[in-house]
C-alpha cells in the first residue's frame, strides 16, 4: 500500500471531531503529504497533523515557511487557528508573514484573533521590544477573557510587569 494514499484517506476521512486516526497519521507521515493538503478541502485534518508534528519538534524551518506562506489561501478558521498556534515553535521562520496576522486580527472568529495576536508578538524584531509588551499590556485589558489568557502567558514568557 502506498503510504501517501493511506494518509490522504485519513484526511479525506476526517469528521472534524475524533482526531485518534489524524493523531497516528501525524505520527507517521512526512510533513510534505500534509503540506499538499494544507490547501484545499482536507486542510483541517492537514493543519492538525503539521500543528502535531510542529509540537513534536519533527518539522523543518523550510516546513513552516510553507505552512505559513498558505495563511493568506486557508479558507477554514480550524486550518487558520492551527497554523498560527504552530508560530510558538518557529517564531523566526513565521517573521516574514507579519501581516498575515495583522489581517487576521480582525477575523470574526475569536480565537484566530487571539492566536493571531500571539504570533504578532512573537515575531516581534529586537529592538521592538517597547512595541510588543505595551501590546502585550493591550492584550491584558481586552474585552475577551480568551485575550486576556493569552495576553497573561505571553506578559510572563516575555518577563512583561503587569
Amino acid at each position: 500500500m502506498d503510504p501517501d494514499h493511506d494518509i490522504s484517506a485519513v484526511l479525506a476521512g476526517f469528521d472534524g471531531k475524533h482526531v485518534a486516526h489524524l493523531r497516528e497519521a501525524a505520527g507517521k507521515g512526512a510533513p510534505d503529504v500534509f503540506l499538499r493538503h494544507l490547501v484545499g478541502p482536507y486542510q483541517v485534518a492537514a493543519s492538525w497533523c503539521l500543528k502535531a508534528q510542529a509540537e513534536a519538534g519533527r518539522l523543518r524551518d523550510a516546513h513552516y515557511a510553507e505552512a505559513f506562506a498558505a495563511l493568506s489561501t486557508l479558507s477554514a478558521a480550524d486550518a487558520l487557528l492551527h497554523v498560527l498556534q504552530m508560530v510558538q515553535h518557529a517564531s523566526g521562520a513565521a517573521r516574514p508573514y507579519r501581516p498575515e496576522f495583522v489581517r487576521l486580527a480582525g477575523h470574526p472568529r475569536l480565537l484566530v484573533t487571539v492566536w493571531a495576536f500571539d504570533a504578532y508578538i512573537r515575531t516581534a524584531r529586537p529592538g521592538e521590544e517597547v512595541d510588543r509588551d505595551e501590546r502585550i499590556r493591550q492584550g491584558l485589558r481586552h474585552r475577551s477573557k480568551a485575550m486576556q489568557a493569552r495576553a497573561r502567558g505571553l506578559a510572563r514568557e516575555f518577563g512583561v510587569a503587569v
